[in-house]
Formats: structure tokens, sequence, C-alpha cells
């Protein structure tokens, strides 16, 4: 199989009762498929196509599903996309960014021209791209960057490069490792990262910074006894989600346990301010919100034993929420492949997901909403 190769339709209809709304099934090719990661962008054309990964030659390799006829091309051809998920896909160029081991490129999905962006012999860490297209934005170890002393043992930092070839530099550096380097997709300065651990470890989760570095720092009052998590930017770039728990820490008859008291969604505005939080009556999992900005999405759906995950909204009333099921999908969450990580169709009326039910990923698409 190689670049630019076209696979017929694969697309069947979901039978049985884990299906809630009607749901297709989108791959099926005796290998494991899943579509991008959880915030970043996998819809083209304004949702009239899917990008994804599959390993249907045994290799992963990046393909574009066109969702009115199912059929897909091949997109890249490498042997050494070790860490697909952390790709990033653009709209404004047509272009998926990527780590081919230790090399960044970019390839149109049209032209299917590929380019080399950095060739600096980094590991392939997640990244993202500017809204304007401008510069890919990742993180490191400061001990992998040439040029950082030994007083930057234990940093990590966030690179900027430019997509032109013209330069590179890091950013910042923190003594704590980062991790879900975002970009906004309004603005081409605003970037939006994690203090990545233990999630009731860690006192900040979510951070920004421009470009340069030379403003950030925590984003939003995170307070005592509150675990935050997979944040990401809304559709609009206006504001930022997460979700997360509140804990008291008990005393048992031999050692201090932490009891949750309040599952969490929460969103705020991008200089932190105007944090608002609705509770769940049960773990919402990964979460993601629609294009209109009113209706959450998730991949746990309340559920406290694994037969009754589901993919599902959350309702928002008050200060409250519903959960909504519109799937069972009954993944093993053995490997970042088969997390579901539910993201909206544009127009808001599917969400696409990933799970292993079956014993491989596979990518499916349910009705949210209309």
């Amino acid at each position: 199989m190689a670049r630019g190769d076209r696979f017929k339709s694969e697309v069947s209809e979901v039978k049985g009762d884990r299906a809630e709304r009607p749901t297709l099934q989108l791959t099926d090719n005796s290998a494991d498929n899943r579509h991008l990661y959880l915030y970043a962008p996998t819809f083209a054309g304004a949702g009239s196509d899917l990008i994804y990964i599959s390993r249907r030659d045994g290799r992963s390799n990046y393909y574009r599903m066109d969702l009115s006829t199912f059929e897909s091309i091949q997109i890249t051809d490498s042997e050494k996309i070790e860490h697909p998920g952390t790709a990033w896909y653009l709209d404004a160029t047509r272009e998926i960014h990527y780590w081919d081991g230790p090399v960044a490129k970019a390839v149109n999905i049209d032209s299917l021209d590929e380019r080399t962006i950095y060739d600096e012999g980094y590991e392939g860490w997640y990244q993202s791209v500017t809204c304007d297209g401008k510069f890919i934005v990742f993180h490191a170890p400061c001990k992998s960057v040439p040029g950082f002393s030994s007083d930057f043992d234990e940093h990590w930092t966030l690179m900027v490069v430019a997509t032109d070839g013209s330069g590179h530099h890091p950013a910042l550096t923190v003594p704590f490792r980062i991790n879900h380097v975002q970009c906004s997709p309004a603005d081409p300065e605003k970037i939006v990262f994690c203090w990545e651990g233990s999630w009731q470890a860690v006192p900040q989760r979510i951070w920004w910074s421009d470009l340069e570095g030379l403003q950030g720092g925590p984003l939003g009052p995170q307070p005592p006894n509150e675990r935050r998590g997979h944040e990401f930017f809304t559709p609009s770039g206006t504001r930022v989600g997460y979700h997360g728990s509140r804990f008291h820490i008990r005393r048992g008859d031999e050692e201090y346990f932490i009891e949750e008291t309040a599952s969490i969604v929460g969103i705020m505005n991008v200089d932190g301010t105007g944090d608002t939080q609705y509770e769940c009556p049960g773990p919402t999992g990964h979460c993601q919100i629609n294009f209109a900005e009113d209706l959450f999405v998730c991949d746990q759906g309340g559920a406290r034993e694994s037969k009754d995950e589901s993919v599902a909204l959350l309702r928002l009333y008050d200060d409250k929420v519903v959960f909504e099921p519109l799937f069972y999908h009954g993944s093993s969450w053995k490997t970042q492949g088969c997390h579901p990580h539910p993201q909206f169709r544009p127009g808001d009326e599917h969400v696409v997901f990933t799970t292993d039910y079956t014993g491989l990923s596979n990518i499916y698409l349910t009705r949210a909403g209309g």
C-alpha cells in the first residue's frame, strides 16, 4: 500500500442494543483504526471528510475518508509513525502535521505533497499548529534540546518552529513535565498546555503561553482538593474546557485515602476568568464540546462499571448535568488507540468516536441531534 491508494467504502450500520441513536461503523478492514486525538481537529472541509489513522498494512498511516461516499485515500506512506495520535490537522492549510520518526512533516490532504519542517532528531511529542499555519509547537525535555545547560536538568520546554523553515526557538522552560500542547483555533499567539502528572498531585493543571514565552502562566483558579484534566479549546477559541472531580482526604484504619465528592465539567474564558463548573451525577471520562458551545459529549457517561460506559451527551441544566447515552461503547481502554475520545462533527448533528468492542479498534459515527 502507498500514498494515494484508494479504498472502497467499509461502512455498515450498527445493529443491536449498543446504539441509542442511528450509528455507522465507518471502518472495517481487519486492522486497528482510530480518529485523531481528543482535542486535535479530525474533520476536514466543514465536516465533509474525516482524517484518521489506520494500520491496514501493519503500519500506522494517515487516511482521508469522504463522508459522502465513505471511500478513503491514503495520505502518508511511512514505516516510522510510532506515535500517530500526536498529529494535528489544520483545515486552513489542508495539511496534517505529524512525526515521521524524529522528523516533523506536513502533508497536504488534497495534493498529497509532503514537506519536512523540522529534523533535529527529537522524539515526537504532541504537537499543534497555530491557526495561521505559521508555526508548529511541541514540548520536549530540555536535556534533548541542544544549547541548554545543566541548569535546566529536569526542565521541559515549549519548542516553536516556523513552518516555512526559517527558524525555531524554545519559548519557555518549566520545572515539570509539559503535555497536551494546543494552539488556539482563533488566536495565533495563544498556546495552552498542561502540567502532566497524577491529577491529584498536580497543583495547577492548565497553563498558557504566547509564542515567545513573554506572557503566560497558570490558567484558571484551580482550588485545593480538585482534579482537572483533558483541557481543550472550544471551537471558537474563546473558552477552554476541562473535566475532573472534587475530593476529600479521609483516614481509614491504617492510611489516608481520597474520597471523591463530585464529578465536574468546567469551562472558562481564555484569560482564566469566568470559570464555571457543572456537577455531574457520575464520572464523565474524556469530554469535548459542540460547535454551538452549549452541549458536551463524553465517553464514560456517568457509569461506574465498564459494561455501562457510553458515549453520552451532557445536557446542562443550571449548575447540574444530565447524561444522555448515545452508544454503549464497551471499549477495553487498553491502548490510546481504542479510547473513544468523542468529537462533534461540524454542524453538531453527529459525534465520531473509536472503540474496540469487536476486538479491533474501529471508528463510529452516531447521531447526536437533528
